[in-house]
């Protein structure tokens, strides 16, 4: 229950407070002294439209768009609706389902409750007809009739003549807009006006939208679909028809010679018609397609008619190709007019993800509240950073809701998206857990001395969780020098093995072959146009699977300028290849390999009998001599530099007393008794190594030697009092001794 007492007014969630600011902005925009019920509606289509449709009868977003920015333009608000009314409805929402914020939702509610809710019944729409013959009804299991598009009842294309070819080859964008069958679409509205623009010119009306991968290109496409369906565009492009087209999909079947520009003369002569509009998506794979580049291919097929101004085409492609294609084509690029697509931010991938909620809770039933929506905004923010918004959180959002629908859940809780997010990306779940056999697995390799594997889980024990003070920075930085280098892939292979659930998760790099300053090419790869530039690189692994080890050998060997660029990318946890493409290392553990030796290992005078002072000198003459070889800059980024290893002898008792012995002591610990072993059992023991050899031999001495000695020990009843024994070698046996009470303590 809600600690909020129902009358006193509620905070606002950050969504419901940029519906008030887009309300007001609305009012700005028409130039109106105070707010109206036009404005709140204005506001709710631009960032809840699927929310509003879902919650009134009869709301019908895409047409009652039209006619209340009409209604507004002609001066013809109604009554105003202040803010402060719209918080008091809301408020009473949100008290009546005890919530101590007032969200979205109770915004929504209030405004369409409001006095000017007649506005709405008024401007219901009939049923939508459509004179396209060929529109598609829409799916089974969608029976909500406001997914149909209400506007499709005025949208007549106004193109004549039949297309065939572009409907055997591409989509009918605005047909499935009709249809209802294209996902919800919020803001981007600046970017559309720049397309519209482009679009009413009379020559090369032609934007190509350039961004990264995942940005929505397509998606602005979609949504200016929408908008034609609904009329919200200029006189000059109502009615049109927008047909997308991928030109592998011309290619495929065209065996036989010239028919792949049949098949492109036919588009372009239905294209070039009034009232249509071509949508090229992944556009750089017109160069060459369908014959020789520059002759036959699509590309200079196209080239005429883009220039003339016979069609109108829009396109999109990322940046790295609209600079390795379209920009090398001084011909084509001319025939384009760039819209850059930037990436969203979190506030304006929230309102995607909102939108894309309320539909699935529409449609498929799932709840997904505000909390969890922020949750893996944050989530994509942090650990995908190597994609963009709005793509990798409406992925995420896609895949909690998927793994709900699975296991017939009707609600995704916020441990429910931690598990599917970090599942998703290979992130370790359970990092305590992880951690955990992590000390196990060191402990027993014996790969690490103790004071370093104390450091280095204390290191992952806050990196993992995302608290360390520069989450950009790879969780560990590990380097080994002198008798720990030759630890390096053991190392690499069981961190890898322990936090990431697999030893195939180690990148190695070997950069004793980067002598020379050009042979940075072999780790960023190389310049375009160069031999070489689309090879495959290690660290594109890195990018591919960014929860791994990176293990760097033998680092003292490679130029100077090749360590510096290491050293950047430890420090600002990053990488940037020959295509400009940033690799992050935020999520690796990264392991450096030096062939640099001590000096020695003297003991300093005056530390004789003090341990921890000797072994805090040693680790400052080991960052000292890596320093002198490798640069203080690249040390200052090692989180741990390791030196020292454990000695055979040190490594047999290790496993003796923390694995042999523990094993024993925790089976006899379940039967009631407790084990103690003296230093003399553990002595006596170690000196067997030389006529025992291996661990089964020292497991079968056990068995002959100190198991029958301790099974006479068990209870005879379970009434008997537990024990404690300790075990001792005398010089000749071995003695089991009864441990008194005022001993234990």
């Amino acid at each position: 229950m809600s600690g909020q007492t129902d009358d006193l007014p509620r905070a606002l969630t950050p969504g419901a407070q940029r519906l008030i600011e887009a309300a007001a902005q609305k009012q700005k925009e028409f130039g109106q002294e105070q707010l109206s019920i036009e404005h709140w509606l204005l506001a709710l289509i631009e960032r809840h439209a699927p929310m509003a449709e879902a919650m009134a009868a009869g709301f019908n977003a895409a047409l009652l768009r039209q006619q209340l920015s009409e209604r507004v333009r002609q001066g013809g608000a109604s009554k105003p609706l202040d803010k402060e009314s719209v918080l008091k409805l809301a408020n009473e929402r949100a008290a009546a389902r005890s919530k101590d914020e007032i969200g979205e939702r109770d915004l929504a509610a209030a405004i369409l409750t409001a006095d000017g809710y007649t506005i709405i019944e008024q401007s219901a729409a009939p049923p939508p007809v459509t004179s396209q013959p060929q529109t598609t009804a829409p799916p089974s299991n969608q029976t909500d009739s406001s997914q149909v598009v209400p506007a499709a009842a005025d949208y007549r294309p106004r193109a004549k003549q039949p297309t065939p070819t572009l409907e055997q080859f591409g989509r009918d964008l605005t047909r499935e807009a009709t249809a209802g069958k294209l996902p919800p679409f919020v803001g981007r509205e600046e970017e559309i006006q720049l397309a519209l623009e482009t679009l009413c010119r009379r020559t090369k009306r032609n934007p190509v939208l350039v961004g990264p991968a995942g940005v929505g290109k397509t998606a602005i496409v979609e949504g200016l679909a929408q908008r034609i369906v609904a009329g919200d565009v200029p006189d000059l492009l109502k009615g049109s028809r927008l047909l997308a087209i991928q030109p592998s999909t011309l290619v495929a079947g065209a065996s036989l010679m010239g028919e792949v520009e049949k098949r492109m003369k036919a588009i372009i002569s239905e294209a070039s018609q009034d009232g249509v509009l071509l949508f090229i998506d992944e556009v750089h794979s017109i160069m060459g397609a369908g014959g020789r580049e520059g002759t036959s291919d699509i590309a200079s097929l196209l080239k005429p008619a883009l220039s003339r101004g016979e069609l109108a085409c829009i396109a999109a492609t990322t940046d790295d190709e609209y600079r390795r294609f379209i920009e090398t084509d001084a011909a084509l690029e001319r025939r384009f007019q760039p819209i850059r697509i930037n990436e969203l931010s979190i506030d304006q991938t929230f309102a995607v993800l909102a939108a894309i909620r309320d539909e699935y809770e529409r449609h498929r039933n799932v709840q997904v509240a505000d909390d969890v929506l922020r949750w893996l905004l944050d989530f994509a923010d942090r650990s995908l950073r190597n994609r963009y918004f709005p793509d990798k959180a409406v992925d995420l959002l896609e895949q909690c809701v998927a793994h709900a629908i699975a296991r017939g859940k009707k609600v995704v809780d916020l441990a429910t998206a931690r598990t599917v997010a970090q599942r998703m990306i290979g992130m370790p779940i359970e990092s305590a857990e992880r951690q955990e056999q992590l000390k196990e697995a060191l402990l027993e390799r014996a790969l690490l001395v103790d004071e370093d594997i104390r450091s280095l889980l204390n290191r992952l024990n806050v990196t993992m969780r995302g608290l360390d003070l520069k989450p950009a920075r790879p969780n560990a930085v590990i380097l080994l020098i002198d008798d720990s280098a030759a630890n390096g892939e053991a190392l690499s292979e069981t961190i890898a093995s322990a936090m990431f659930g697999s030893g195939d998760r180690v990148v190695t790099i070997d950069f004793s072959r980067f002598t020379q300053s050009h042979d940075i090419t072999m780790l960023i790869g190389a310049p375009p146009g160069y031999i070489g530039y689309s090879e495959s690189l290690p660290l594109h692994r890195v990018a591919q699977m960014p929860w791994c080890v990176l293990r760097c050998e033998n680092i003292h060997a490679c130029h100077p300028s090749i360590l510096e660029v290491l050293t950047n990318a430890l420090a600002e946890g990053f990488i940037t290849d020959a295509r400009g493409k940033r690799i992050y290392l935020s999520d690796t553990v990264v392991v450096l390999t030096a062939d640099i030796r001590l000096e020695s290992r003297r003991r300093i005078p005056g530390f004789q009998n003090h341990e921890p002072a000797r072994e805090h000198a040693g680790r400052d003459a080991a960052r000292l001599a890596a320093e002198a070889v490798l640069g203080a800059e690249l040390v200052a980024q090692s989180d741990l530099v390791c030196a020292e290893v454990l000695t055979n002898e040190q490594a047999w008792r290790r496993w003796l007393e923390r694995r042999l012995l523990k094993d024993i002591s925790d089976r006899y610990q379940k039967q009631g008794v407790g084990l103690k072993w003296d230093e003399s059992l553990i002595d006596w023991l170690m000196k067997q190594k030389d006529s025992h050899p291996n661990q089964r031999d020292w497991e079968r001495l056990v068995d002959e030697r100190l198991s029958p000695a301790l099974v006479s020990q068990l209870p005879q009843s379970e009434t008997e009092e537990a024990k404690s024994l300790v075990i001792r070698w005398d010089g000749s046996d071995i003695q089991v001794e009864i441990q008194k009470p005022e001993e234990r303590s």
